[in-house]
């Protein structure tokens, strides 16, 4: 009589289970690397020693000396045409979080203006840090004591007044709705930073300007501030009053932002605006706020994508007028 013949998989499926169990047990485990691995590049979209410039090496500076970040921050400055060039080079990046933008205002200026074809909503906000409000400045040897005295001449004699900034730029989109706001016309022509205008007011190519809150110490007996643009007025310039004061509904605060290109994971967005909100908390950020005048104002998440939301559409509510400033007569 014929015997069945047993094979090795008569053992069955326990046994077979056992002797696979030890190869899972002993299979390594791939572990997910922690952000950040390597060094993460701040653009920088403005020439160095600029304000922009300055704080992102202060940031780089308290991120390092505090060990906020597990590697260091390294600032690239790429410039040309008002910031667009950098913008659009993280635009383009991978949005891996090793690529972000610093850049204030003027990234909605430039796209409200019509100059760039990319709009804020095309990157991921990481964090707003700072805020510093501008006033209108006339040279000293100006005749205008008061921005009445200033807006009363304007609507007299449209477009005899010249307002250095840049054409198109952060600047450009208040100063039209100061002239909407009043009726005075000024004429706005081309200069550059605060440093440029405050030249071209000494040499009588400009009879006004915005300038940054630095600047009412550094201007000292030079400049007279006329308006605040903030949402109160300066202790270091008491005096001065605000927009609000006078019943005109025109705000100017820059504010220095933090973009990632869009699609950037959230977790890594968020390990970089916990380091930057945890510098600005640093005795070292808050010295060098107190010294230029400005203020640490951290937002981030939905109140920050809000926020820009509601000023790229004052801007864009403006930009048809101020087109037609930019407009060769």
């Amino acid at each position: 009589m014929l015997r069945k013949r047993r094979t090795g998989f008569a053992l069955g499926l326990p046994v077979a289970a056992a002797l696979v169990a030890p190869a899972l047990i002993a299979a390594p485990t791939v572990a997910t690397a922690a952000f950040p691995e390597k060094p993460i590049k701040l653009v920088v979209p403005f020439r160095a020693g600029g304000g922009s410039d300055a704080l992102a090496r202060q940031l780089q500076a308290v991120i390092k000396k505090h060990n906020l970040l597990p590697q260091p921050l390294v600032i690239v400055n790429v410039t040309g045409a008002g910031g667009t060039i950098g913008s659009k080079s993280v635009l383009n990046a991978k949005p891996d979080g090793y690529t972000i933008l610093q850049i204030h205002q003027e990234m909605l200026a430039v796209s409200a203006a019509g100059r760039v074809t990319y709009k804020p909503s095309d990157f991921t906000p990481v964090i707003q840090t700072t805020q510093a409000c501008l006033y209108l400045a006339v040279p000293a040897s100006q005749p205008f004591k008061t921005f009445k005295e200033l807006a009363d001449y304007g609507k007299k004699n449209p477009g005899k007044l010249k307002q250095a900034d840049i054409i198109g730029g952060v600047g450009h989109f208040p100063a039209v709705m100061l002239m909407n706001a009043t009726g005075a016309r000024f004429g706005i022509v081309q200069s550059g930073g605060t440093s440029k205008r405050f030249a071209m007011m000494k040499g009588g190519f400009a009879q006004l300007a915005f300038m940054s809150p630095g600047w009412i110490k550094r201007g000292g007996d030079q400049l007279r501030g006329l308006l605040w643009l903030g949402p109160t007025r300066h202790p270091a310039a008491p005096n001065m009053p605000t927009a609000k004061e006078l019943g005109l509904d025109v705000s100017a605060c820059l504010k220095r932002r933090f973009w990632a290109p869009k699609g950037t994971p959230a977790d890594r967005v968020k390990v970089i605006a916990d380091a930057f909100e945890k510098a600005m908390k640093t005795p070292e950020m808050i010295a060098y706020h107190k010294k230029r005048l400005s203020d640490v104002s951290v937002v981030r998440g939905e109140q920050l994508r809000k926020e820009i939301a509601d000023e790229y559409a004052s801007y864009v509510k403006v930009a048809p007028d101020v087109k037609k400033s930019m407009m060769k007569k």
